[in-house]
């Protein structure tokens, strides 16, 4: 674990689309908030989970707890809110941060160990994301020097463009383009893991 460096998960959005909060879906035996949580505590520390809309429901269904919960009252401007407040959130002793979204559980091991070798070769000075295939997204990292830059960011903006324009190190990310917006996105998730058990079995 990287003490030096902390992570934020994003969990302040309404999930409209899905029609209920996307967080406290259920997801090999958890919320996929307390899966995401359980995955972040293997990243760095400290862990803080930005929360808005559906709170504090998601707090108390959530078996996993992050070491802080920070509620973004402007959550309805769109994500880039959420992102700054979790930047705000963070002791200064932190140089950069890793970010985290609750819908994206399909993530394979990979990525994981890929982002954090990334993070490390570079010293923690280079911006690392995600490579979503001709682009780079979260999950990613992001240096500190780059936070002023996100303060700018406005509405559902996340800092994808930053990244870019900045030359983020982009790491091979099996499953990160599958999220989940909508009913059939969960449907059709949960089908997927259901055809690979079976398929090992």
């Amino acid at each position: 674990m990287q003490s030096e460096i902390g992570v934020l998960i994003l969990a302040a959005g309404a999930s409209r689309r899905l029609g209920r909060p996307k967080a406290n879906l259920q997801w090999c035996g958890k919320s996929l908030l307390a899966h995401t949580i359980s995955q972040g505590r293997r990243l760095g520390s400290p862990l803080h989970v930005v929360t808005g809309s559906h709170y504090p429901l998601i707090r108390f269904r959530s078996v996993d707890q992050p070491d802080r919960w920070v509620f973004n009252a402007r959550w309805p401007e769109g994500m880039a809110s959420s992102l700054q407040a979790g930047l705000m959130s963070m002791p200064g002793s932190v140089k950069g941060v890793y970010v985290l979204l609750v819908d994206q559980p399909a993530i394979e091991a990979c990525f994981w160990s890929g982002l954090i070798t990334a993070v490390e070769r570079s010293g923690g000075g280079q911006p690392v994301a995600a490579d979503l295939g001709g682009f780079v997204g979260a999950p990613a990292y992001l240096p500190r020097w780059l936070w002023p830059d996100i303060m700018d960011l406005q509405g559902d903006a996340g800092a994808g463009k930053l990244l870019r324009s900045n030359g983020a190190i982009a790491v091979p990310a099996p499953g990160a383009k599958v999220d989940v917006d909508t009913r059939a996105d969960w449907l059709a998730l949960r089908q997927s893991d259901r055809t690979a058990l079976n398929g090992s079995e």
